[in-house]
């Protein structure tokens, strides 16, 4: 038996820990340079290869191109339609405008073609149909500019094009040279992950508590860069579908200035109209981007969600929504039909408001003008259910199984609308409250969206 020894003092116990990290150190540095190196240039890699809308020059030079066509043959004949050539002499300016603003102006400028556009801009300018009045000699002059401007579009478009080939040719050649540096650092870090795993083997007891936390940092890092991901497409998908109502009170407070004493009161009525429909797309989409935000964060879970869920009538309740909705859409046909019986579900009527009010929205913008849009509610099985039902295009078979997903957005849709949160949250919401959220669709011949909640009889006795 040996001599009890006193305990060591700090600095001694540090130099078994120097003697067994030393050879790791060296080898843990030249494995971590080369992933640092992959890493710079896959995000190089990323951001050249990124290629954002509004840069997307040839896309806005053909628009303005064709918005020019056709005020050009809206001006042209003997008895031309003033309030063609006006609407599209607007769209006209807009296109114009967009192209002498931020990175637009500034792409322009680098091929020498912005002092020609804003001149352009400047000869438009001068033949305003609401300044000059509509006469013959005015649109005569419009079409004569729209034959006179489209061919240097037509060079612009070009130039842009050919701009747009040669960048992405030198794209595509850094992208082969870094391809082969990547490959070249991967297999640096791999032989010396080989040598690090060697030595981690050999010391396995002692490196086991870094090696579980190496796995945690992978797995966070792994976390945060998916997180970013989906927050830079979602920030990208709220903006743009924000710019567009902000645009319409935009256009519409504009074309009030630009008609000065001259305006009407049914002028006035058709633009608080066009305001206030554009103030309501802002708000329902901060409305989803909160109640998201609240899910996420877990300031909206199920558990305190069932905790206070009551006793709802949802024919009531339908009938408030297909109300609102036939304020805001007082042209089209929108029908209610509620079933025998109890229609009472136990849930959150803020929360079923806000899916019904999406489905019911969905179906109306996603079918013809002139097609009928039903809400039914009904009970069975112990269940009360609220079926939306639309004649539109229907669900592609490939789109069924992503329609609930996030920022899942339809491969044959007909509109740039929507951010693809809609349907995610509305199934989210109904999930919170044990409810379900089904699709039934006939390309072609429409769908049905139905929520199903559990019937307050059904509840009660299950508790």
């Amino acid at each position: 038996m040996s001599a009890q020894a006193e305990p060591p003092s700090s600095a001694p116990r540090m130099a078994p820990l120097l003697r067994l990290y030393a050879p790791i150190l060296p080898l843990l540095l030249i494995c971590l340079a080369p992933l640092a190196f992959v890493l710079v240039k896959s995000s190089e890699l990323e951001r050249d290869m990124h290629i954002s809308v509004t840069e997307n020059m040839l896309w806005v030079v053909t628009q303005t191109q064709m918005e020019v066509m056709a005020l050009t043959i809206a001006a042209a004949g003997p008895a031309p339609d003033p309030g063609a050539v006006a609407q599209r002499y607007d769209l006209t300016l807009s296109r114009l405008n967009l192209l002498m603003q931020g990175p637009q102006a500034r792409y322009l400028d680098g091929l020498g073609h912005g002092a020609k556009v804003a001149g352009i801009a400047e000869a438009f300018r001068a033949l305003d149909p609401l300044e000059r009045g509509h006469s013959e000699d005015l649109h005569g002059a419009l079409h004569a500019l729209g034959q006179e401007v489209y061919p240097r579009f037509t060079r612009i478009a070009t130039d842009v094009m050919t701009q747009e080939w040669d960048r992405a040719a030198a794209r595509l050649d850094d992208y082969r040279r870094a391809q082969q540096l990547v490959i070249l650092s991967v297999a640096c870090a791999l032989l010396a992950a080989l040598a690090i795993s060697w030595l981690l083997l050999r010391n396995r007891g002692r490196l086991h508590r870094a090696e579980l936390q190496r796995l945690r940092a992978a797995a966070l890092l792994e976390e945060e860069r998916d997180t970013a991901a989906l927050y830079r497409d979602f920030a990208a998908i709220v903006s743009h579908q924000m710019r567009t109502p902000l645009s319409l009170i935009d256009s519409a407070l504009h074309r009030l200035a630009r008609r000065g004493n001259a305006v009407t009161a049914a002028d006035v009525s058709e633009r608080q109209r066009i305001v206030r429909d554009a103030v309501r797309r802002v708000t329902r989409l901060v409305d989803t981007v909160l109640l998201l935000g609240r899910l996420d964060n877990d300031q909206l879970r199920g558990d305190q969600i069932r905790g206070q869920l009551a006793p709802v009538p949802l024919d009531r309740l339908a009938r408030d929504v297909i109300a609102e909705t036939r304020t805001r859409f007082p042209d089209r046909d929108i029908a209610l039909s509620c079933g025998h019986g109890k229609l009472t579900a136990r849930c959150d009527p803020h929360l079923v408001a806000h899916i019904l009010e999406n489905l019911v929205l969905n179906a109306v913008k996603y079918s013809p003008d002139d097609s009928p849009v039903s809400l039914r509610v009904f009970a069975q099985g112990g269940q009360v259910a609220c079926a939306v039902t639309d004649q539109g295009p229907g669900v592609d078979p490939e789109d069924r199984p992503h329609v609930f997903d996030r920022y899942y957005r339809g491969r044959n849709r007909q509109t740039g609308e929507g951010t693809g949160l809609g349907l995610a949250l509305a199934r989210e919401l109904a999930d919170q409250q044990g409810g379900r959220l089904t699709l039934e669709s006939w390309p072609g011949r429409g769908s049905v969206f139905t929520l199903w909640l559990d019937a307050a009889e059904a509840a009660a006795h299950a508790v």
